[in-house]
């Protein structure tokens, strides 16, 4: 065989071979890269005031992806009144190996969410929640988060506090939540929930309540008061304060409630209080026969309008 027809027959070989290594070299140095700053984070604040810890990692996905499973995680915000925490057994990190800008997330196992106690001297408040399926998206536009998506199948979640009532409980068939940054400073809102069921623990009816349907389109006003926090630099706390320091009101477009029979389609407009809850209300876009306003006040939420004979029993009808 002459040296130009070696050449013709082994140079495709030895340049598929040398894009082989190239790209295993390219995987390498991203997950080297990845691992190096979740290390570095570990047992930091990630933004301030919000501590994260893990207590193993692993690394796969070569060749074209990233992935990381982080087991024992937990993120903390400690307060003099106490500790409010979210730990996961496991929480999957996923992201193409040659796209930095999205990731998408999955959590496994038990999550459980603490609260500082209600009164001083008393035990802190657990709750427990087990999804079947619980996934989650970021798209990151130059450092700063533009598209977040979360999304639950098979909800369960408990109190688990030291002699909670076992009726406070919520159970949902899917839970999810969407948002987007729009370039007119405001951020579109979506959620839905299909077939939830609330404890008569947590019902102002003192019975269980039983939505079908809870589906939500709005938009949030004066949405560059959450610009740092898109880029981790500031609490959630602080970018909530901004928000409502700045006027910023939650415009509910349509809110669709499917409730014992009887249906809404709402609109209005929401605020936060000085205490940071939600405030205001929402408004029937029809007078037809059943339908309701909501009314959110003192972290309640209550019927604002419906007659007596429409009104399923026990409901809090103001």
């Amino acid at each position: 065989m002459s040296y130009s027809n070696r050449v013709f027959f082994y140079g495709p070989v030895v340049l598929l071979l040398l894009v082989i290594v190239l790209y295993s070299v390219f995987w390498r140095v991203q997950a080297d890269t990845l691992a190096a700053r979740l290390d570095r984070a570990n047992g930091g604040e990630i933004i301030p005031g919000v501590v994260f810890a893990f207590a193993e990692k692993s690394m796969s996905g070569f060749p074209f992806r990233l992935d990381v499973v982080l087991s024992g995680v937990t993120f903390s915000h400690p307060t003099p009144e106490g500790e409010t925490a979210w730990r996961s057994e496991k929480l999957a990190l996923h992201r193409q190996a040659y796209d930095q800008k999205r990731f998408i997330f999955e959590a496994d196992g038990l999550q459980s969410f603490a609260f500082p106690p209600v009164m001083p001297g008393t035990v802190p408040r657990v709750f427990f929640l087990t999804p079947g399926i619980a996934r989650a998206s970021a798209i990151l536009t130059e450092g700063k988060l533009v598209r977040f998506d979360l999304d639950l199948w098979q909800v369960q979640e408990r109190e688990a506090t030291l002699g909670a009532d076992p009726n406070r409980r919520v159970v949902a068939d899917r839970a999810q939540l969407h948002l987007l940054v729009r370039t007119d400073n405001t951020v579109d809102v979506a959620m839905q929930v299909n077939n939830a069921r609330i404890g008569a623990a947590l019902a102002s009816t003192k019975s269980e309540l039983a939505l079908s349907l809870i589906e939500m389109r709005g938009k949030l006003t004066h949405g560059e008061a959450f610009d740092a926090l898109r880029s981790a630099g500031i609490s959630i706390a602080d970018a909530a304060n901004a928000w409502r320091g700045a006027s910023g009101t939650l415009s509910v477009s349509d809110l669709t409630v499917d409730w014992s029979g009887l249906h809404a389609s709402l609109r209005g407009d929401l605020t936060l209080d000085e205490a940071g809850l939600p405030t205001g209300r929402l408004e029937p876009q029809n007078t037809a026969a059943g339908s309701f306003g909501l009314e959110f006040r003192n972290g309640q939420i209550r019927l604002a309008s419906a007659s007596a004979a429409s009104a399923p029993a026990g409901a809090a009808v103001p």
